[in-house]
């Protein structure tokens, strides 16, 4: 059914009618001054939704979402103002410190802001990742990296940046702080195998997943076979040939039917995946895998 532009004008009169009922029945309800506020802006009226936000601003100012809509439809001159008294009535959101710091000019200046932010929030690791990654150089990096693990100790991701940011032996250090930190997380031993394979102790990586795969289980977590082959790739495509290999020789069994054809039937689908996706390694490793256990049991059966 096509509707003629009097019906259209119809129906939109009636929502913004809805909206406003909504905004004034009931003030402190942020969404309805959001949609009115847009309503307004999708009609060309730019300063009535300017009006209307700022005046969800007032009834609703622990609201983030009305501080956000109100910087973006404010002129650029304004909206520094606007987040400013944001921050200042919700210091904990950390949206709108990011907000604050992007409306900045200069990397210094932003990072000033964050680091404002921080000193509010100091377990946010949206925060503390905005900061690192406008570090001028790595020494500032490291600096910021190692706050950010004294104040978020839960969050890996903060730990294997220091680490790849560390010399040999300060982030096996650093590594292994994280493992009692953190120890259901796989990617902290694939961690430790990739940096042992960086410096050429490649006898030691199949050791390490397979001593961190055991480590695992024993804390109860599952060994998720798809998910081990994904960091297999990833490893491969981060140039750890050896820690993919060990990773595929660890877990390419997990789950697998015990029938021979079953085995088979699945590994070849892996390895072909693989091969479809670029990961000619990986590919490999399952292959070579498959290859091992089908002639020694082949071996086996001649024995017998």
């Amino acid at each position: 059914m096509r509707l003629n532009m009097s019906t259209v004008t119809s129906l939109l009169n009636t929502t913004k009618s809805s909206l406003l009922l909504k905004f004034r029945t009931n003030p402190k309800h942020p969404a309805g001054w959001i949609a009115a506020a847009r309503s307004e802006e999708d009609a060309g009226k730019i300063v009535k939704a300017r009006e209307l936000i700022r005046k969800g601003c007032e009834e609703c100012p622990t609201n983030e979402d009305v501080w956000i809509k109100a910087c973006r439809l404010v002129n650029p001159d304004e909206a520094k103002g606007v987040i400013a008294r944001g921050v200042k009535a919700i210091p904990d959101s950390v949206q709108l410190w990011i907000q604050a710091a992007r409306l900045e000019h200069g990397a210094a200046n932003k990072s000033r802001v964050l680091r404002m932010g921080l000193e509010k929030i100091p377990d946010s690791v949206r925060l503390w990742k905005a900061l690192v990654e406008l570090a001028a150089n790595e020494d500032d990096a490291k600096l910021l990296l190692q706050r950010a693990v004294e104040c978020c100790p839960l969050h890996v991701e903060l730990w294997l940046a220091l680490a790849r940011l560390e010399k040999y032996d300060a982030a096996r250090k650093l590594l292994n702080k994280a493992r009692e930190k953190l120890p259901k997380e796989r990617a902290i031993w694939i961690a430790v195998a990739k940096l042992e394979e960086a410096f050429g102790n490649t006898f030691t990586v199949g050791k390490i997943i397979e001593r961190g795969i055991g480590a695992l289980q024993r804390e109860g977590v599952e060994i998720d076979r798809e998910a081990w082959m994904k960091e297999a790739e990833a490893a491969e495509w981060a140039g750890s040939v050896w820690t993919c290999n060990a990773i595929i020789s660890n877990t390419i069994g997990i789950g697998v039917e015990e029938e021979e054809e079953d085995r088979k039937a699945t590994w070849l689908a892996d390895a072909e995946d693989c091969k479809k996706r670029g990961s000619i390694e990986t590919a490999r490793a399952i292959y070579g895998w498959a290859n091992a256990v089908f002639k020694s049991k082949k071996s086996a059966d001649h024995a017998e």
